[in-house]
């Protein structure tokens, strides 16, 4: 066991100093039966390059003594803020460690309890989560290690199958159904949960990374081949319009149907393992660090947008709503809500109404998520000033799997018209 030869993800990742054997002592107490002592131990990057943006990814690996002098092997993820970057900043504006924090102590286990105090059923959304801390310094997640038991991600650059993204819609509707009676039961979620990076404290910065990305996104559209480019460049608004409407999108109405978003519903942040026919048997999500209060649309516009496969993205979206509905609604019910539930309907014009979510993340995060694994990939180089950071965004911006998805996307949302804001004209 000890001998195995384990292969970190990413080599350049800098392991923080503290990740260390005396760190996990209480822990292993706490979590491994009849512990003794840690034989050996050994810290790598979790995730490769391009694969996580925001935070730090260790996975730990333990040998560790219990009765009988007999040798067991556990594994963690350790999720923790970046040490040192010009992103940090940007991150902690945006509350992502202090949000996720919450929702591993709170949240995802009410959530959980309800289905087995109403319904007596086991669901489980997220790893189990065995130690939380947080210094001036730092928030810290120690989380079960899911490959242990046979979860794995699918690959991002080729997406979801019809089979899988099934299974990840119903899911997240076992999620929203939840998060919708805890709210209902409990009153409104913590103000955190209601707040976006679009406010007026950060309008400015905002502004200023829009600045950063537009003429290399203009240029980059002119290399994707799409049919009278012209009128899709005619719809790309200026900074404040964009951010405008990003405001509007996570205005919360209370008249609607809300829930407690997952945030970052995509490939990477959803975890499946297989029955003995290679058929997904069960899905858990990772990563809540942007979970927010509002309409499902937003997950769901996130999600297909950027992790369904190419060829069914558009050709199946008003099935995977239906599905998302289905299941939605027989939650809902088993759950006992008592408000008012969407008609499949009503859930499809909440998505023409939110629709830019599309274009916001199809503008903003899927250049990222259909990047191919490269060594320069991360928010520093993503935000970087200079002819250096345009060049790794142009790279972004037309890489072989994005453009391909864009001339599936672009027309479709052309079509629904959702491409239409209130331009600054407008508003005089």
């Amino acid at each position: 066991m000890s001998g195995e030869q384990l292969v970190s993800a990413n080599e350049r990742l800098k392991i923080p100093a503290w990740i260390k054997e005396e760190y996990f002592v209480d822990i292993l107490e706490r979590d491994v039966p009849d512990f003794k002592s840690i034989r050996q131990f050994t810290a790598i990057a979790a995730t490769a390059p391009g694969e996580n943006y925001t935070s730090v990814m260790v996975r730990v690996i333990i040998d560790v003594e219990i009765k009988d002098k007999q040798v067991q092997r556990v594994s963690y993820i350790v999720k923790t803020d970046l040490e040192t970057s010009e992103a940090r900043a940007l991150i902690n504006s945006m509350n992502l460690f202090p949000k996720e924090r919450r929702m591993y102590a709170s949240y995802l286990p009410k959530f959980e309890q309800l289905y087995r105090d109403i319904v007596g059923l086991e669901v489980q959304f997220s790893p189990r989560c065995v130690h939380i801390e947080e210094t001036p310094e730092r928030i810290t997640l120690v989380m079960e290690d899911l490959k242990c038991k046979n979860f794995k991600n699918i690959d991002r650059l080729n997406g979801l199958d019809m089979s899988h993204v099934t299974a990840v819609v119903r899911k997240l509707a076992e999620f929203h159904a939840a998060s919708a009676v805890y709210e209902e039961r409990n009153g409104p979620y913590e103000s955190l949960y209601y707040d976006s990076f679009f406010n007026e404290t950060n309008r400015s910065q905002f502004n200023e990374m829009y600045s950063l990305r537009k003429d290399v996104f203009r240029k980059a559209m002119r290399e994707w081949n799409l049919d009278d480019v012209e009128k899709y460049l005619s719809k790309f608004p200026e900074a404040d319009e964009f951010y405008e409407e990003n405001v509007r999108m996570n205005h919360v109405d209370p008249s609607e149907f809300n829930v407690l978003n997952h945030g970052d519903c995509w490939s990477n942040n959803i975890m499946f393992a297989y029955n003995q026919n290679n058929a997904v048997e069960e899905v858990i999500f990772v990563d809540f660090q942007i979970s927010k209060w509002g309409s499902p649309a937003q997950d769901l516009w996130y999600l297909i947008t950027n992790s369904v496969a190419l060829e069914i993205k558009i050709k199946e979206f008003d099935r995977i709503i239906q599905i998302y509905h289905q299941h939605l609604l027989k939650c809902l019910q088993l759950l006992k809500y008592a408000k008012k539930i969407p008609t499949l309907k009503e859930l499809h014009i909440t998505m023409l109404k939110y629709g830019y979510w599309g274009v916001f993340t199809a503008n903003s995060i899927t250049p990222a998520v259909l990047l191919p694994s490269d060594k320069d990939a991360n928010m520093d180089n993503m935000l970087k000033p200079g002819p250096e950071g345009d060049q790794f965004r142009f790279k972004a911006f037309t890489s072989p799997h994005y453009k391909q998805a864009m001339r599936q996307l672009y027309p479709f949302l052309y079509n629904k018209g959702i491409f239409d804001i209130i331009r600054s004209s407008e508003y005089e």
